[in-house]
């Protein structure tokens, strides 16, 4: 992932999700939201690829005893995402059975209602994509971000951002390609508890990784996501 990130420990970030197709290869990162659900990028969902969903992976090279696959049965696409124009760069992938909760896979929150998700602007984001020395790293990395001002971003990127986007960067790190469809995340007081909160997904970067990089803002499709959600726990395919 992130040129720049660092390692830290198996269990710290239990809702990582490693997407890959039918050859084993790896796709991009997503989140677990809920028990059936993995939240990811629109640009990650493909009719053309099978995807299948490792949880508890923290390493590329080993399958560890504490990860668990999981089939995708359904892969629903924001309708408004346009792949010219990088918007609306949202997607839910449904998953065979329910996850079985442990020390190693949990899912990190989304908050529901819209009107009272606190404001932050810094922010978590790990994944495995390509550092420094190869294309995919061998573990789990992390990258902190600061969101940076939007007309600053659209200086530099020379696009301007839309709807439920924000731009953030590192100075030393930035994620990458393979990053896409990772989540964002911030401890944050919900209801008197302090929870990893997803704020945003890896939309889209730069040239060479490095630079601001463009996010899905979470909160902007939380009605999308629980209507989407609804309607895929009961359709059958």
């Amino acid at each position: 992932m992130d040129i720049g990130g660092l390692d830290f420990r198996h269990e710290a970030y239990p809702w990582m999700a490693y997407l890959y197709d039918h050859e084993n290869e790896f796709v991009c990162d997503g989140s677990l939201i809920h028990k059936r659900f993995v939240l990811t990028a629109a640009h990650c969902i493909s009719s053309f690829v099978d995807l299948s969903v490792r949880l508890g992976k923290h390493y590329t090279a080993s399958r560890a005893e504490s990860s668990t696959v999981y089939n995708v049965t359904l892969a629903i696409r924001n309708r408004l995402y346009s792949k010219a124009e990088h918007v609306h760069d949202i997607g839910l992938l449904r998953l065979d059975r329910e996850v079985v909760f442990n020390a190693y896979i949990r899912p990190v929150c989304v908050i529901k209602n819209r009107r009272r998700v606190p404001h932050v602007n810094t922010y978590t984001t790990t994944g495995w994509d390509r550092t420094e020395n190869s294309r995919i790293s061998s573990v789990l990395k992390v990258v902190q971000l600061t969101e940076v001002d939007p007309n600053a971003c659209t200086e530099y990127s020379r696009r301007r951002l839309n709807f439920g986007q924000f731009c953030a960067s590192n100075s030393t790190g930035d994620t990458c390609s393979g990053d896409s469809g990772g989540p964002l995340v911030q401890i944050v007081n919900v209801d008197g508890t302090w929870r990893y909160v997803q704020f945003g997904i890896v939309s889209y970067g730069m040239q060479r990784c490095m630079g601001p990089g463009v996010y899905v803002r979470v909160h902007s499709y939380v009605d999308w996501i629980l209507d989407k959600m609804q309607f895929a726990l009961t359709y059958k395919n």
